[in-house]
């Protein structure tokens, strides 16, 4: 009796250590969009990473791995089921049919950077009607400015719109004053703004050339989960549960915020407040 007790005993045991076992749960990430989700070799940096990475350890039933790729692999893996999930899409239902959402990890912002010589003459917190006359410039790919106003004054010639195909030549652009705007998600602007100051390209903790201008509406991002294959990710309902959940509770607790303002520049820009 005292030997089958104790065989029972083990089995319960290896029992509860079985089931126990965290599930092993892969995760791709864009390698190519810095500061929110970007490589360094083959580990995953980047503002959302780090977000992820916090929720990931209040739930410990699963043992996630991020895996960067470059976003259009990515995206493909995802649409055809070989990928559980990716971020950060933002929420494209109509052109991603193949694609479940999770809760918003964070809204990025996009904002309007001008030459300091012009914000010296000119209301820029008005935009756009502040801005006639004006070179804006913008990334190729960048999402479309919703304000009609903007819309008119591009359609009327009253301001002028062109492109470049990265943050480092549009900057580029603006301090050697070939364009006198340009606009574009906020953090992504001031960790390029560091990169070059970094490489020289500017003067280190000089950035009175450049006015932080008015905020506008930005887009959410989001870990997007493919709809197909279900049978390789019988664990899918569950996690998504779990991480809106946990995400809930770290923009409730503030640790969303703490993290994203760790990317932040150390030195800020100039904004139509400070005086110049």
């Amino acid at each position: 009796m005292r030997m089958l007790l104790m065989v029972l005993l083990g089995c319960a045991l290896h029992s509860r250590s079985w089931a126990s076992d965290p599930i092993d749960v892969v995760i791709l990430c864009d390698a190519g969009y810095p500061p929110y989700s970007y490589a360094e070799g083959d580990e995953a940096k980047g503002l959302y990473t780090d977000i992820l990475r916090t929720a990931f350890t209040r739930m410990p039933g699963y043992r996630v791995h991020i895996r960067p790729v470059p976003w259009a692999r990515g995206l493909a893996e995802v649409a055809s089921g070989r990928a559980f999930a990716l971020y950060p899409p933002y929420y494209r239902p109509g052109a991603r049919p193949w694609m479940d959402y999770s809760r918003p990890i964070l809204k990025e912002k996009v904002v309007v950077f001008v030459r300091s010589e012009l914000a010296r003459k000119r209301p820029i917190e008005r935009f756009p009607l502040a801005y006639g006359d004006l070179h804006i410039g913008v990334n190729r790919g960048f999402m479309s400015i919703d304000d009609q106003d903007y819309k008119n004054m591009l359609a009327t010639g009253a301001l002028k719109q062109s492109y470049a195909n990265d943050n480092r030549t549009n900057l580029a652009r603006l301090y050697h004053g070939r364009i006198d705007v340009y606009i574009n998600d906020r953090l992504s602007v001031q960790w390029e703004l560091d990169q070059m100051q970094r490489e020289g390209v500017f003067a280190r903790n000089d950035l009175s050339w450049l006015v932080e201008g008015p905020w506008l509406s930005g887009e959410a991002a989001y870990l997007g989960y493919t709809r197909l294959n279900a049978s390789a990710y019988p664990y899918k309902p569950k996690f998504m549960q779990l991480l809106d959940k946990v995400l809930a509770e770290l923009e409730r607790d503030g640790s969303i915020e703490r993290l994203a303002k760790s990317y932040d520049l150390v030195n800020p820009l100039y904004s139509p407040g400070d005086g110049i």
